[in-house]
């Protein structure tokens, strides 16, 4: 959301209702070339912040004049809520990320909301075609005629001015030792897979290491099953990491790997980032927008969910072959920026807020 209110500075009035812990309610906020409302959240329930503030929020800015749309990400309880509650006269954009996939006792609950939102909606967004076509619970609302994919922006300028921190990358270097760096960027949480990734590099033929950035409910677990494993010669866990070191690692690292093992992974702007440093991927084929973005054979290796074998070899065969290495990573360079940059992104919401206003 940052990076889409960012680039729409100058062509929209933008304001940001956010959901904040409460215990940290009245700090001061970084500034941004948009207006933030911050309302606090208690606890979090499924993955879903506890905020029931953010309806009255809505409404107060709307009776207020702050805007004349309203835009909102789903799956999420309460703003379908807010959508809802929302004017008839004032449009509802939602962008839709991804099926409630684990949670399906929730899901029998909340879908019949979840239904009256899609319903209630002007306009959909996905980020790719696939999103829709694999997406059980947009089907089910009939509402094809008003979905439309714009795909998601990556900011490339940031990417690419954020400095190497040179220091970081002679300290991985040395650890790796020579051996080839297998990069994997995200939340430590059960759709992710990397409880199977860690399998698969147990079963390396290669001498690869795996470098871990990120942090999650589940980082003491994967520890523990890493140490477990007698893994960590060849695994480290560097947890959350600044903006520099990431870039750091994304240009430092040789493959970069995505295992999620579920389609709550709806695109893995992770992997979009690493292919924009010209490296190759090896991701789960998760038949959605995952598959939009790595491109099997030509900017990737899909493997199935769960073949921790099939993700050793795979692994093995891209960090083996230095000319396949090459090939594959200059072909996601130019795949990934040509087509998920920012303008498209912003472009293509502007253009979507003008059909409704």
């Amino acid at each position: 959301m940052d990076t889409l209110l960012r680039s729409m500075a100058g062509q929209a009035q933008s304001t940001l209702i956010a959901s904040q812990p409460s215990r940290v309610m009245g700090r001061e906020l970084e500034p941004t070339p948009y207006r933030i409302v911050p309302v606090p959240y208690y606890a979090m329930l499924a993955s879903v912040p506890f905020c029931p503030a953010i309806l009255g929020t809505v409404n107060t800015e709307l009776r207020q004049q702050r805007g004349n749309l309203v835009h909102i990400h789903a799956p999420n309880p309460w703003a379908d809520v807010a959508a809802l509650r929302a004017p008839r006269d004032v449009p509802v954009v939602m962008t839709w990320h991804s099926d409630i996939v684990r949670q399906q006792m929730l899901l029998k609950l909340y879908g019949p909301m979840q239904q009256k939102a899609l319903l209630r909606a002007d306009r959909i967004i996905v980020f790719t075609p696939k999103h829709y076509e694999s997406s059980a619970q947009l089907q089910q609302a009939r509402i094809e005629h008003k979905v439309h994919a714009v795909p998601i922006g990556i900011d490339f300028a940031q990417l690419d001015e954020t400095p190497s921190e040179d220091a970081v990358r002679a300290e991985l270097l040395q650890w790796a030792a020579g051996r080839p760096i297998i990069l994997t960027v995200g939340r430590h949480v059960y759709y992710k897979g990397y409880h199977h990734l860690l399998e698969a590099v147990a079963a390396l033929q290669s001498d690869a290491v795996l470098l871990m950035i990120g942090t999650g409910p589940l980082s003491a677990e994967l520890q523990r099953h890493a140490r477990e494993r007698q893994l960590l010669d060849r695994v480290r866990f560097l947890g959350e990491v600044s903006r520099g070191v990431l870039a750091t690692a994304l240009r430092t690292c040789d493959v970069f790997c995505l295992p999620s093992i579920e389609r709550s992974e709806a695109f893995g702007i992770a992997s979009a980032e690493a292919m924009a440093c010209g490296k190759p991927t090896v991701v789960c084929d998760l038949d959605n927008g995952v598959n939009c973005l790595n491109r099997a054979g030509e900017t990737s290796l899909l493997t199935p969910p769960r073949d921790e074998r099939a993700l050793a070899d795979a692994l093995d065969q891209l960090v083996r072959d230095d000319a396949m290495r090459a090939r594959m990573g200059a072909a996601a360079n130019r795949w990934v920026r040509s087509s998920f940059g920012i303008d498209a992104m912003r472009d293509g919401t502007l253009a979507l807020y003008k059909t409704l206003l």
